[in-house]
């Protein structure tokens, strides 16, 4: 599985391979990092990832207008990538506008714990049926 980590504070980032390290070992995962959407755009254009875990403050962008972004770009390029959206917000509002878009889960950084991001990951990924062959779920 190939993960798109998308945040501009480092201390996130690491706080987010922390949580993947210590998930279920039978899942092969590679990791790449992006620090802002310019580079995450970039990075969408050449590779093909199973996931993507978003902030959503980054230096360009802010709130749902970050998950627009990433979500018409995707669309560019014919890719259906799912999405889990990390923040500090607390405002469920942005939670329910990010899922109206569809948004695979809204999780707040202060708060997650490694099973929520495993479960995370593990539903996002059932709506890919072509994952479902080759990641034990």
């Amino acid at each position: 599985m190939k993960i798109l980590v998308i945040d501009d504070s480092k201390e996130d980032r690491e706080l987010i391979l922390t949580h993947i390290k210590k998930m279920d070992k039978s899942w092969d995962i590679s990791i790449d990092e992006c620090n802002c959407l310019k580079n995450a755009l970039e990075q969408l254009k050449s590779y093909d990832y199973n996931i993507i875990i978003l902030d959503l403050m980054l230096p360009e962008t802010d709130g749902i207008q970050t998950v627009k972004k990433i979500m018409e770009h995707l669309k560019k390029l014919d890719k259906k990538t799912p999405i889990i959206v990390l923040t500090n917000m607390e405002d469920f509002s942005v939670g329910r506008q990010a899922w109206s878009l569809g948004v695979k889960d809204f999780l707040i950084k202060d708060e997650i714990q490694t099973q929520d991001l495993s479960r995370a990951l593990k539903f996002a990924l059932n709506d890919k049926t072509n994952m479902r062959k080759s990641i034990k779920i």
